[in-house]
C-alpha cells in the first residue's frame, strides 16, 4: 500500500511538476516590455530621451533604454514586446546599429526621427523635403506648435493609415503613421507639444484603454508661517463641495534675515487647520524640508539644486563654492563630483526627507508624496528619492545641464527614470498674482490638455491669495464639471523612511513606527504632563525627606 501511494504521489509530482516550471516563467502580467533605442550626439539631443521615457511610462514601467552605439556593442537580442528607435543625431548608422533594430520582428516598432528608411522595415521610404509645421491635427485635435517645428515628407506612405498631419505653409503633410506594426513619426525632435500628439499616438501602438480626463487640485507652500485662516477658508470650501485635493507641506520656515528656523510644532493652529482637512479628504505631501539652500526665503528658494550656479548639491551652503574653473582638469573636478559631491547630494536629501517626514508624523500630517520646490532635482537626486517615496507630484527636471527644463506627460507615468515612482503631473501652472490673465490662461490650457486621452487637468494654488480667487478658478472649472475630481488616496502610495511608514489604500491611511520614535513622539507630544508629574516627584521628595527627618531622633535614642 505504502508503495503505491509512493508511486501515485510520484505521478501527480511529475504531472504538476511542468505547470509550476511554466507559471514562474511567464510574466507577473500583461505589461509590455520595452526597448528604447536611441541615436544622440549632442547633450540637448539626449535631454529629449527622459520625454520618450515619461510618455511610454504611462503604458509599462518595464522598459530598457540604450544608445544604438551601446547596444550594437552589446549585440544581444531581447525578449522584448514593442521596441521605439529615437533618432536624433546627423551620422547614418552603420551596418551593426541598423540590424539591432531589424533583428525585431513581428513585434509592435515605432521609428521617429532621421534615417528610418535605412531600416529593413522601411526600405519602400524614402525623404524628399523638409517643411515647417505651426499646428497639428488628427483625431479631432487642434494641437498648435507656436515654436514651430521640423517635418520631414516621406516618400511610399499612400497607402499607410495616418494618425496625425502637420500643417505647413503648403497643406497637410503626414507626421505620425503606421502600416499594420510599423509606426513612423517623421520628426527629428519631439520637444515641446509634439510630444503630446506622439503620446497619443502610443495609445494606438500599445493598443491601451482610454480614458476621459481627469481633475486634481493642489494647494502650495504650506509652511509654518502660513496664515491658518486662509488656508482653513480654502480647505472648507472643498470640503462643502466633497472636493478631494492635495496640500504641500513645508516642514520648517526659515527667517532669510534672522536665519531662525520655526517648526510646525510652533505653529499649533495651522497644524490644527492641517489636520482638520487630512481628516476631510486633504492628500498630504511632503514639499522639501526648508523650501530653500542659500539665503532666499522659505517657498522662494531652491532646495535640492544649487540654482546660483545652477547644478546640483554638491556642497553645504556654508562652504567655498568649488567650480569646474577651480580644478586644474577635468579628471580632477570628476573625482571631486564622484568623492565630494554626489555623496553630499545624497546626504542632504536623505536628512532632508527624514528630517520632514518626523516632523509631520510627530503631528499626526501623514505625507504620502513628494514633490521638489520648483521641481528641480538632479537625477540621481530622483533615484535617491525613490527609496522613500512611491509617489511624485508635479514635473520632473530632465537634465543635469541646468535646471531651466522640466516636462510632464498629461497622463500619469512610471517612467525607467523616475526608478519605480509613479509620476502625477501637473500640466495647468498656477495663478501668478502679477498676471492678471492668469486664470484666462489656466482655463486655456486645461481646454488644451482636455483634449488627451487620460489626461490629468491638474494645478496649484497658494492660499494666501484669498478665497476670492480660488472661487473666481473653481467657477471657470464648472465647465469641466462632466470628469472627476482626483482623491491620491483612494490610490495605493507609500512612504518609508527609517521605520516610518505610510500607506495608503482605498481611501485609509495606515501609519506604522518603531517603538524608539513612537515612545520620542508621544513624549515630545505631552511635554505638558511632564510638568504636573515634575512638580509631583518634587513634592513627594520633599515630603519623604521630611519624615526621615522627623524620625531621626528615635532612631538614635534606641542605638
Amino acid at each position: 500500500m505504502k508503495n503505491q501511494l509512493a508511486v501515485m504521489m510520484l505521478i501527480a509530482a511529475l504531472v504538476i511538476a511542468p505547470w509550476h516550471k511554466a507559471s514562474a516563467d511567464e510574466p507577473a502580467s500583461d505589461e509590455p516590455k520595452v526597448l528604447i533605442l536611441y541615436h544622440a550626439e549632442e547633450v540637448t539631443q539626449k535631454e529629449e530621451v527622459p520625454i520618450l521615457d515619461m510618455l511610454v511610462g504611462h503604458f509599462s514601467s518595464d522598459i530598457t533604454i540604450q544608445s544604438i552605439e551601446e547596444a550594437a556593442a552589446e549585440y544581444e537580442k531581447g525578449d522584448y514586446t514593442h521596441v521605439i528607435y529615437l533618432g536624433l543625431g546627423e551620422r547614418q548608422l552603420t551596418t551593426e546599429e541598423l540590424f539591432i533594430v531589424d533583428q525585431y520582428d513581428d513585434i509592435n516598432k515605432m521609428f521617429i526621427g532621421n534615417y528610418f528608411e535605412y531600416f529593413t522595415d522601411s526600405h519602400d521610404l524614402s525623404l524628399r523635403d523638409f517643411r515647417t509645421m505651426d499646428s497639428i491635427t488628427g483625431d479631432g485635435m487642434e494641437i498648435p506648435l507656436p515654436e514651430g517645428k521640423d517635418m520631414m515628407l516621406i516618400n511610399g506612405i499612400e497607402q499607410m493609415e495616418v494618425l496625425f498631419e502637420g500643417h505647413a505653409e503648403d497643406g497637410n503633410h503626414p507626421l505620425i503613421f503606421k502600416n499594420g506594426q510599423l509606426y513612423y513619426v517623421a520628426a527629428n525632435s519631439i520637444t515641446g507639444n509634439l510630444s503630446d500628439a506622439i503620446g497619443e499616438s502610443l495609445f494606438d501602438f500599445f493598443d491601451a484603454e482610454k480614458s476621459p480626463p481627469k481633475k486634481l487640485i493642489r494647494l502650495e507652500d504650506i509652511h509654518p508661517r502660513s496664515d491658518p485662516v486662509l488656508v482653513k477658508q480654502v480647505g472648507d470650501y472643498l470640503a462643502e463641495r466633497n472636493i478631494p485635493y492635495a496640500v504641500t507641506v513645508i516642514p520648517v520656515y526659515t527667517n532669510p534675515e534672522t536665519g531662525q528656523n520655526i517648526h510646525l510644532a510652533q505653529s499649533i493652529e495651522l497644524v490644527d487647520v492641517l489636520q482638520e482637512m487630512q481628516n476631510n479628504g486633504a492628500s498630504l505631501i511632503q514639499h522639501g524640508y526648508y523650501h530653500q539652500y542659500r539665503a532666499d526665503e522659505t517657498g522662494e528658494g531652491f532646495e535640492y539644486w544649487d540654482v546660483d550656479h545652477d547644478r546640483p548639491i554638491f556642497q553645504s551652503n556654508e562652504d567655498e563654492v568649488r567650480l569646474r574653473e577651480d580644478f586644474a582638469s577635468e579628471e580632477e573636478y570628476e573625482e571631486f563630483v564622484q568623492n565630494v559631491g554626489l555623496p553630499y547630494e545624497q546626504t542632504h536629501i536623505y536628512k532632508s526627507i527624514v528630517d520632514g517626514v518626523y516632523e509631520m508624523t510627530a503631528e499626526g500630517l501623514y505625507p504620502i508624496a513628494f514633490e521638489a520646490p520648483h521641481y528641480s532635482m538632479s537625477q540621481t537626486g530622483y533615484e535617491e528619492l525613490s527609496n522613500y517615496f512611491t509617489t511624485y507630484v508635479g514635473q520632473i527636471q530632465i537634465s543635469d545641464r541646468t535646471y531651466d527644463g522640466t516636462f510632464a506627460p498629461v497622463y500619469e507615468t512610471e517612467s525607467a527614470g523616475l526608478h519605480g515612482m509613479k509620476l502625477y503631473p501637473e500640466r495647468l501652472g498656477y495663478i501668478n498674482p502679477d498676471n492678471p490673465d492668469a486664470v484666462d490662461e489656466m482655463m486655456a490650457e486645461a481646454d488644451y490638455v482636455s483634449q488627451f486621452s487620460s489626461s490629468y487637468l491638474a494645478f496649484f494654488y497658494h492660499p494666501y491669495l484669498g478665497i476670492e480667487t480660488f472661487e473666481e478658478v473653481m467657477d471657470e472649472f464648472e465647465k469641466f464639471d462632466e470628469y472627476e475630481w482626483v482623491d491620491l488616496k483612494q490610490m495605493d502610495h507609500k512612504t518609508e523612511v527609517d521605520g516610518i511608514v505610510v500607506e495608503t489604500s482605498g481611501g485609509d491611511i495606515n501609519v506604522s513606527r518603531p517603538m524608539s520614535v513612537l515612545v520620542a513622539q508621544t513624549t515630545r507630544d505631552l511635554w505638558w504632563v511632564s510638568i504636573p508629574i515634575a512638580i509631583f516627584i518634587i513634592i513627594a521628595i520633599i515630603t519623604l525627606i521630611q519624615k526621615l527627618r522627623k524620625r531621626k531622633p528615635e532612631n538614635e535614642f534606641f542605638q
